[in-house]
């Protein structure tokens, strides 16, 4: 064994070489690959380091496990952000992700780990200038010290991080979108840590946890914070202090479970519910409606990427969305490929992208199960077109706005997917390990209807939405961000005169509907924003626009389920964030639409001509 590790210090680790097998590079995208470029050339260094300092520690299988493994994890994420930057200016190159894994030299290469064919040496660039992120403090946690011998069972604990949110500022509205991205990521790579601490359980000496687990995390959110740092520091001044915040450590197993803070508070009984009152349609509103008929998601078309909120980073929405309408939607959807796609709707000319957080109904088991209990949980087969009985005279359960003023420096077709310190999925398949859900329990349900319904706006007509608009309603961290942005509205079959924003238990023949009312008044230039808000925003209480935007369709979402328990304390929930504990002011839904110009004009006339198409 000492052997071996000293053989290994004295070898060194040898990387393949990524330049010569780049396309030629943009000049757009130049800076950004070279900044890559750079950061793969120091992570080889800090690995060979490591190696270099680590002789006789752990197993048979510490190289591997809290070094090589950590390496190709950075390496996949700095080749998937080179390919993302390439992407957006040109073809995106393909076969990256094939040069993330590294090995020891051929003399003292480990079982499984052979050298690539096309391999070089990486030697670090000492003029590049890396990509700089702070690194992980070696005290100064707000939690328990995770020491390097942990005493207990680490697989029935769990890793517990500080809290960064609450450590942050305002966060100005250009940085937002950012801001949460990296947010987003502290959550995946703490969900993916405490996944690798369940299933490598009796690997390793007495630091194996440190060193192949809580280190390798320290450093991924390490580079997160630094992120968000940047972020805010563009608009405003730049918080100081998050480092602090990159180091985790084992605790007690109740900290982290993904719905700690549901209980039978977040139910309420429908009847109890009181009357919400209608909207007034004015003199000059436009009253019609036409419903696209898209089907229920028989198919299964599921994944945990956000294509709005996180282009081209697989597993982007770290939840499970349902889909209907194109086929074809992931997280390297683009306009092009969603124009060209198949459809579920029956008005073919109809390729929009509908999609929302699955459902999950919970068993007398799930109030206490881990998220890894529940990964494989199958969706059951209740399909059905029929239209929902929902009346199309619901009002708006909250009458928040994004703010009209916020900046706006994302590209009006899709705005750009953040950096990820974390392994990249090639593709959509939300049966993949890296397009995985496993941070929300109970056995996922499709709905039993879906309407999808474009209404008019009560104070005036409406003009043609353009294509590819990128559409939002609600906010997946409502919990975190405040309720300015949540639009949760649930109501029950026969009640639909009583809209709540917690979840509804219904009576005996009354079914779970969910509504979803997307912002109808654009900008009239942007297709997307920083924000992914502030192009399309909602009217006032008065059904008006605000200055400077124009009415378009309004875009209704009514889901209807008809197989949803209506016992016990936490009966069903909507997937959410770790963070969000799948709270009911979470449920969200977006859309991206795709008709041809002639069905929008279709759209248009019947709304405004008072028409029920």
């Amino acid at each position: 064994m000492d052997i071996y590790l000293s053989t290994a210090a004295s070898e060194g680790i040898v990387c393949p070489s990524v330049a010569d097998q780049l396309p030629d590079i943009p000049a757009a995208a130049k800076a950004e690959v070279d900044r890559n470029l750079a950061q793969l050339d120091k992570q080889l260094q800090e690995a060979n380091d490591r190696l270099a300092t680590s002789a006789g520690q752990g197993g048979s299988n510490f190289v591997q496990n809290a070094i090589l493994g950590p390496l190709a994890d950075k390496r996949a994420a700095a080749l998937d952000r080179i390919a993302i930057a390439i992407g957006r200016v040109a073809e995106r190159p393909t076969g990256l992700g094939k040069l993330a894994t590294c090995s020891l030299g051929d003399s003292a290469a480990p079982p499984d780990q052979g050298a690539p064919s096309d391999q070089a040496t990486s030697t670090p660039d000492q003029t590049a200038p890396p990509e700089q992120s702070t690194p992980p403090p070696e005290t100064g946690s707000a939690t328990p010290d995770p020491g390097g011998g942990q005493t207990g069972d680490p697989a029935a604990q769990t890793i517990v991080c500080p809290s960064v949110v609450d450590q942050l500022p305002d966060i100005p509205a250009a940085a937002k979108a950012e801001v949460d991205r990296n947010l987003a990521q502290l959550d995946k790579q703490l969900q993916e840590a405490n996944d690798r601490l369940a299933t490598s359980a009796g690997q390793g000496g007495s630091n194996f946890v440190q060193n192949a687990i809580l280190g390798p995390l320290a450093d991924k959110r390490a580079a997160a914070l630094d992120r968000i740092a940047i972020a805010i520091g563009r608009v405003a001044e730049r918080p100081t202090g998050l480092d602090k915040l990159a180091t985790c450590s084992l605790g007690d197993s109740a900290q982290n479970t993904a719905d700690a803070g549901l209980s039978a508070d977040d139910y309420v009984d429908i009847r109890d519910v009181p009357k919400a009152e209608q909207p007034q349609q004015g003199a000059d509103a436009s009253t019609g409606t036409y419903v696209s008929r898209c089907g229920t998601n028989r198919d299964g078309h599921s994944n945990t990427d956000n294509l709005i909120l996180a282009p081209g980073m697989s597993n982007g929405a770290q939840l499970t969305l349902d889909y209907v309408g194109n086929l074809s939607t992931d997280a390297f959807s683009t306009n092009e490929s969603l124009a060209a796609a198949d459809t579920t709707c029956r008005a073919g000319a109809d390729r929009s992208a509908y999609f929302w957080p699955t459902l999950r109904v919970r068993g007398s088991d799930d109030a206490s199960a881990t998220p890894s209990d529940n990964a494989s949980a199958t969706a059951s087969a209740t399909a059905s077109a029929t239209a929902s009985d929902a009346p199309s005279d619901y009002a708006s359960a909250t009458a928040s706005d994004a703010p009209s003023d916020a900046p706006s420096d994302a590209p009006s077709d899709y705005a750009s997917a953040a950096p990820s310190d974390d392994a990249s999925s090639t593709g959509g398949d939300p049966n993949s390990d890296t397009n995985s859900d496993t941070s929300n329990v109970g056995t996922p349900v499709q709905p039993t209807s879906v309407k999808l319904e474009y209404r008019g706006n009560p104070t005036s007509e409406v003009t043609a939405a353009p294509r590819f608009l990128r559409m939002l309603s609600g906010d997946a961290r409502a919990v975190t961000n405040g309720a300015d942005n949540a639009r949760p509205t649930f109501t029950c079959t026969g009640f639909t005169d009583r809209l709540t924003d917690k979840y509804p238990i219904c009576p005996s023949g009354s079914d779970l509907v969910r509504v979803f009312d997307m912002p109808s008044c654009w900008d009239g230039q942007n297709l997307d924003s920083a924000d992914h808000r502030t192009h399309l925003v909602f009217p006032d209480e008065s059904g008006a626009c605000p200055s400077g935007t124009e009415a378009v369709p309004q875009l209704r979402m009514t889901l209807t389920y008809d197989d949803v328990p209506n016992s016990g304390d936490t009966p069903f929930a909507v997937d959410g964030f770790p963070s969000e504990q799948n709270d009911p002011s979470t449920d969200h839904a977006g859309a991206i639409g795709v008709m041809s110009q002639k069905l929008m004009n279709t759209v248009v006339n019947c709304v405004n001509s008072g028409k029920n198409c």
